[in-house]
């Protein structure tokens, strides 16, 4: 999967691995991705937070929650296809530098199938608890330095920056990630605020989200077809090239016709995020099912 690819107009199918409230058994999650690319799905995505809980979750207090990088390094050794991402990374709570380190070597172990899904991260477990503003403003440019550096690191050429929060001096990181020009980095958000979209359009795709879409609290009623359409057409107005665009499967108040609109409006990955429910989460047998159900036919 490379960055802007015009010739991407195939489907893929995704699912969301519970990297929460599986025990201390990392293991098991590496076996979740074996049977989903037994199954048939194209690619596993899993959250990226310090801990849990956040938002309005009503759950356990205190949960295991699993790296999503390290946890992708020993699944990349057990597959041999199936494209792994984050769902999403929280990019201005990381080191850009090391993100770059770090996914291009896991790019290289997976030869080629890694997939970078950024934002911001603003809820309250990801910043406060360890001393750092979670100001969206000052995390939203801290962001965007941060893509610029780990983008520019990826090329493996001597590289510079002098931004308000990164400053670089004709570095170098080797490896470079197996993928040219560089991993695919796309943009998570919260429709209809604009500005994640307009980052995604510059990068290489979304992941949007809509109030009441199954992630985000609020009106459930609200038609899914509606809302792709409006935030679609805005991405289309901002994106030169087409680039990879990322739907949940089962959003709320779909119609029956819903992944046939996704497809028409340039949906390149339907994610599923049936693991997040506490059925499946609490109860790993299950979810070993519904993975082994494998994608919409």
């Amino acid at each position: 999967m490379t960055p802007k690819n015009s010739a991407n107009t195939r489907l893929n199918f995704g699912i969301v691995l519970p990297n929460w409230i599986v025990g201390n058994d990392t293991e098991q999650l590496v076996e979740f991705a074996i049977a989903s690319e037994e199954a048939g799905w194209d690619g596993v995505f899993l959250a990226d937070h310090l801990m849990f809980p956040h938002g309005d979750y009503e759950g356990p207090e205190n949960m295991d929650f699993h790296d999503p990088w390290i946890t992708m390094a020993g699944i990349a050794t057990q597959t041999s296809d199936i494209r792994m991402g984050s769902w999403i990374t929280p990019i201005p709570r990381r080191q850009p530098w090391q993100v770059a380190r770090d996914l291009a070597t896991l790019d290289q172990l997976s030869d080629g199938r890694i997939l970078l899904g950024t934002g911001l991260g603003v809820i309250p477990t990801n910043y406060a608890p360890f001393g750092r503003s979670d100001d969206p403003v000052t995390l939203g440019k801290r962001y965007d330095e941060a893509l610029d550096v780990i983008s520019g690191l990826w090329s493996g050429e001597p590289f510079s920056y002098d931004g308000d929060h990164f400053s670089i001096d004709d570095a170098v990181l080797l490896p470079t990630p197996a993928q040219e020009p560089r991993i695919p980095i796309v943009a998570g958000g919260i429709w209809p605020n604009k500005k994640p979209i307009q980052r995604g359009a510059r990068w290489d795709g979304i992941v949007p989200h809509w109030e009441g879409d199954g992630a985000v609290p609020g009106d459930a009623t609200v038609v899914p077809e509606e809302v792709l359409r409006d935030l679609i057409t805005y991405y289309n107005k901002h994106n030169e090239e087409p680039g990879e665009i990322m739907l949940p499967i089962d959003p709320p108040g779909k119609s029956p016709n819903y992944l046939e609109v996704c497809q028409q409006l340039g949906a390149t990955w339907m994610y599923s995020r049936d693991l997040r429910e506490p059925e499946y989460v609490s109860n790993p047998t299950l979810a070993l099912d519904r993975i082994r159900e494998g994608p919409p036919t």
